[in-house]
């Protein structure tokens, strides 16, 4: 004979899978503090190169090198052992100076990143890529290099390349960025009381290689930083670019930045510009002016229009000169109220809106966000597995737990199986108490159930199940029992 009891646990669960919900719990104390500590001025940690050939070093300086060669941005050269380098390459497109390729060297990973691929030590890798204590991704305005060592490169696929570094490196740094010592002019531009010349600081950090037969810019006389000036034939460009930079537009900016840099090299584009009308002669420094601001803690205004200075985004999204880089999707939802990265342009989803990662529609109401697992679920679609029911919500299961059955059972009456599945024999001579169950809820009745073992008539060393019997709330005079024949009686 056989006997199995299932017990039904009354008190059903609920939760909901999702793990940034918990983590925006535990770290939303924190939210005002997080914000407020990333609108400060970070340019002094920033270096940045665009448009024909404009550089500002870590500590400020803007200069001009128009050298087509490979040099070294920026790398660490103050230790016997070289932890990482930053190198670019500029070329000549449609008559504009671009960057063809960045370089990027950490500990013993070679990095060549170019605008349709990218390598890490001559083998071709996917975007995005993680390993290493390195990130790198191409987002819809820019392809981000991120080390763990302590710096970020941006590079927006065209003529302007960003990069920001620790500041433990400080005064620790060589390259057309300059040492970072946070002193300008020294030791770049007067080097052991001797004057350089933009052009001579340059070529000293050309990238040497074998059958490299690029030449260096001539290095004329003259041309020292602190005496560049906009020469007679290019001050008919002046009014132009003081009228943009100076408007009340940008005032939030000028306060924060020395802005007649800027319209030196606006300048200085219009006049090395052949058709003045190319967007390239005026935008690419009003748009390096922007980033700077963003980086100063400044709000640039959203300056561009169709006709003057456009940028496209895929998608229905929108191209805005300071957001917030990380962006909210289906999956990660809580990403930019909890972001520690500083405000920049680029390519973002309208307001009330997140990215659908998932299957790639562009920026949809959180409402209409999928789910996944071993498919694509859509909201208000139901998963289940084991003894969990799981809803989609705006991208999240909302999960509940099911009521679980658990299982007693006598076998041959000797084999038995506990409620938490553990097996034994046992053979007895009288009745003994297989469960005793107490109501929780003060409205289902008590219970007792009791097993009655005796010999097996024609198997002497064996235990038979002869009977059971079922006390309701433990009474006597309430029994309820069934025997091996098949009978059934009540009191």
């Amino acid at each position: 004979y056989q006997l199995e009891i299932t017990l039904i646990h009354s008190n059903t669960t609920q939760h909901t899978e999702t793990c940034s919900k918990s983590f925006l719990a535990l770290s939303v104390f924190t939210f005002s503090e997080v914000q407020t500590t990333l609108v400060y001025n970070h340019v002094s940690s920033i270096c940045s190169t665009w448009g024909r050939a404009h550089f500002k070093t870590f500590d400020g300086d803007v200069y001009q090198f128009p050298g087509m060669c490979e040099y070294n941005l920026m790398s660490d050269c103050h230790d016997s052992y070289q932890l990482f380098s930053v190198h670019i390459k500029r070329a000549e497109k449609d008559g504009n100076p671009t960057i063809s390729y960045l370089s990027v060297t950490v500990n013993e990973l070679l990095f060549h990143i170019s605008k349709s691929w990218v390598t890490v030590n001559y083998e071709k890798v996917p975007l995005p890529y993680y390993k290493g204590g390195v990130q790198v991704e191409n987002n819809a305005a820019y392809i981000k290099f991120q080390s763990k060592v302590g710096f970020t490169v941006m590079w927006n696929g065209e003529d302007a390349v960003m990069v920001e570094i620790d500041t433990d490196f400080a005064n620790r740094t060589c390259g057309l960025c300059g040492d970072f010592n946070g002193v300008p002019v020294y030791n770049e531009f007067i080097n052991y009381g001797r004057k350089i010349s933009p052009i001579e600081f340059g070529n000293k950090h050309k990238a040497h290689h074998p059958n490299d037969d690029c030449e260096d810019p001539y290095e004329e006389e003259g041309g020292l930083l602190e005496v560049e000036t906009v020469s007679d034939s290019c001050k008919e460009y002046l009014t132009f670019c003081e009228n943009m930079f100076l408007s009340e537009s940008w005032s939030s900016c000028t306060k924060l930045i020395n802005h007649e840099v800027y319209i030196q090299a606006c300048v200085k584009d219009m006049c090395g510009c052949n058709n003045n009308t190319n967007d390239f002669c005026v935008c690419s420094t009003l748009s390096e002016f922007s980033r700077q601001c963003s980086h100063a803690g400044g709000q640039p205004p959203n300056w561009r229009t169709a006709q003057f200075c456009a940028k496209e985004c895929p998608y229905n999204m929108v191209y805005e000169e300071s957001g917030s880089p990380c962006m909210d999707t289906c999956t990660h939802q809580d990403t930019s109220s909890l972001c520690e990265d500083h405000k920049m342009d680029g390519c973002f989803c309208p307001s009330g809106t997140v990215f659908d990662d998932i299957s790639e529609r562009g920026c949809i109401p959180q409402s209409e966000c999928q789910c996944k697992r071993d498919k694509i679920y859509n909201p208000g679609d139901v998963y289940r597995i084991d003894q969990e029911e799981c809803t989609c919500f705006e991208g999240m299961w909302d999960c509940i737990t099911l009521e679980t059955p658990a299982t007693c059972a006598v076998e041959q009456g000797s084999y038995f199986t506990t409620f938490d599945g553990k097996t034994y024999t046992f053979h007895g001579d009288c009745y003994y108490t297989l469960a005793k169950v107490e109501s929780k809820d003060g409205v289902s009745p008590n219970f007792t159930l009791l097993a009655q073992l005796v010999p097996c008539a024609y198997q002497q060393f064996d235990t038979c199940l002869k009977s059971l019997k079922i006390l309701l709330n433990n009474d006597k005079n309430n029994v309820l029992s069934f025997t091996s024949d098949g009978g059934v009686q009540q009191n």
